[in-house]
């Protein structure tokens, strides 16, 4: 289904174990040469620019993804408040953000930004370097909630030792892509190996595996590295 799930995001916040993520994020294409200037960039403007203690915002590299991905870098900025993210998102003006956009325009080959929302997460608050997407297009709507319960209760059987949810991509989606799995790990290693450890994990990945296959197409993958928090 190539629509966005507005509506079920009514339907299923009674499902969240914690509160919802609100988010957006901005995905940077940067040349190799440019990328410790686009950092410091980044760095100077964030690090000046007020926010409400329930915003944050992190910069980071995307070093793992398919060909597909042009993004080399993202800016993610979430809140569990809709509203702050909003205000934030709206106090980008002004002198010093015109001459921030000036200046980056001269390194970012190409840009692009999304937002969306969490259904369900394992709430964790843990904050990790290591972040990993999958994204998912063509979901039917009316297999949704089978994929939220499903991934449910893999977050209430499996070991996650970091943050863990499922979300819908709510504006800026393209070719389909509607819905997200994004979790977290503190190294590579952890990332590498994140899978069923035992006999009841493998079971409840592989009956998500089943709702998966019947209910939307894989999209892509990317995992990202933090490089500051803000």
């Amino acid at each position: 289904m190539k629509n966005v799930f507005i509506l079920f995001s009514i339907l299923f916040s009674s499902l969240t174990f914690s509160q919802n993520v609100f988010w957006y994020d901005v995905m940077l294409e940067v040349e190799g040469k440019n990328a410790s200037t686009v950092a410091a960039l980044v760095d100077g403007f964030y690090s000046n620019h007020e926010k409400s203690s329930d915003v944050t915002v992190n910069f980071s590299s995307i070093p793992l993804k398919g060909p597909s991905e042009k993004a080399t870098h993202i800016i993610s900025i979430a809140s569990n408040s809709s509203q702050s993210l909003a205000d934030f998102r709206n106090s980008l003006k002004g002198e010093n953000w015109d001459l921030y956009i000036s200046k980056m325009s001269n390194y970012v080959k190409s840009s692009k930004a999304s937002a969306g929302k969490s259904l369900i997460t394992n709430g964790s608050e843990t904050n990790y370097p290591i972040g990993q997407v999958w994204v998912f297009k063509d979901v039917k709507s009316t297999e949704l909630n089978s994929m939220v319960q499903a991934f449910g209760k893999i977050i209430k059987l499996v070991k996650i030792d970091g943050f863990s949810g499922m979300g819908q991509i709510v504006h800026g989606t393209e070719n389909g892509e509607s819905v997200y799995i994004y979790g977290t790990y503190p190294n590579l290693n952890d990332a590498f190996n994140f899978g069923p450890q035992s006999k009841k994990d493998a079971e409840a990945f592989a009956e998500f595996y089943s709702v998966l296959d019947k209910s939307a197409e894989y999209s892509k993958s990317f995992t990202r590295v933090l490089i500051k928090s803000y």
